[in-house]
This record gives structure tokens, C-alpha cells and sequence, in this order.
């Protein structure tokens, strides 16, 4: 494909890898310098006006929306909540209530209480008997 000294131009000032050798051809050219310059000219133009019409309208004052602010208010309740409820922990040491002493009734020697119904006598006995220095595995 054979590009004119114009393409060539165009191609380097969009970004594109262009042939060394072939951009200074064009540009040792009177015509490509001078399309060089209207094409720089017309591109600044075009970005110029985009950025204009790209350009936000007149900012209203920032505030808040409504359900914004309710919800960081109750973030802050929250917040003060879990904090305030930590420091009355720290500072009464975790004790809510005063402790009572707890009273144990006196230990009585007396017969078990009847049951509701007889209770049978034991057909089989199974014993236990675990020996520390064995493992259920044979180590």
C-alpha cells in the first residue's frame, strides 16, 4: 500500500507508528510542513469546542440529600452507641450487679427419694478401665 506524504502526516499526528524515513520525507516537503500546521490548528479548534460544550452546568451549592444525611445520622447513633456502651463496661469493671453470697443448704444424711416406679436390676455390667499409656490407635 502506497501512502502519499499527507497519510503519512495524519497517521503520526493520530498516534500511529509511521516510517521514520517516510515523516521526514513529508515533512521536507513546503506542503507537509503547512499541513502539518493547519492539521495541529484544526485539531486544537475541535478540542477546544468539546470541551466547552462538555463543560458541567453552574454547580448547585453541595448539600447533602436528605436520605444521605439520615443515613449517616444513624451511623453516629450506632457508633455512640457501641462506643458508650463500652466505655460504662470499662469503667464499672464488667460488674452489673453486686454479688450475693450463694448459701448451700446443710448436707443431710437421708434415703434416696422413692421413685415413681420400680426400678429393674441391672442385666449386664459394663466396666471401663482407660489406660493412660495407650492410645486407642496401638501406638
Amino acid at each position: 500500500m502506497v501512502e502519499t506524504s499527507l497519510q503519512v502526516i495524519d497517521a503520526f499526528i493520530d498516534g500511529e507508528r509511521v516510517d521514520a524515513n517516510a515523516l521526514k520525507a513529508a515533512l521536507a516537503e513546503p506542503a507537509g510542513r503547512d499541513y502539518v500546521v493547519d492539521v495541529w490548528l484544526m485539531r486544537e479548534a475541535v478540542q477546544r469546542e468539546g470541551a466547552a460544550d462538555a463543560a458541567p452546568p453552574a454547580a448547585a451549592p453541595a448539600m447533602m440529600p436528605r436520605r444521605d444525611l439520615r443515613r449517616w445520622a444513624m451511623a453516629a447513633a450506632i457508633a455512640f452507641a457501641l462506643i458508650g456502651g463500652y466505655a460504662i463496661g470499662y469503667r464499672t469493671g464488667g460488674i452489673t450487679a453486686p454479688a450475693v453470697p450463694v448459701q448451700t443448704p446443710a448436707a443431710t444424711a437421708s434415703a434416696p427419694p422413692a421413685t415413681a416406679f420400680p426400678v429393674p436390676a441391672p442385666t449386664r455390667v459394663i466396666q471401663l478401665e482407660f489406660h493412660p499409656a495407650t492410645t486407642a490407635w496401638g501406638d
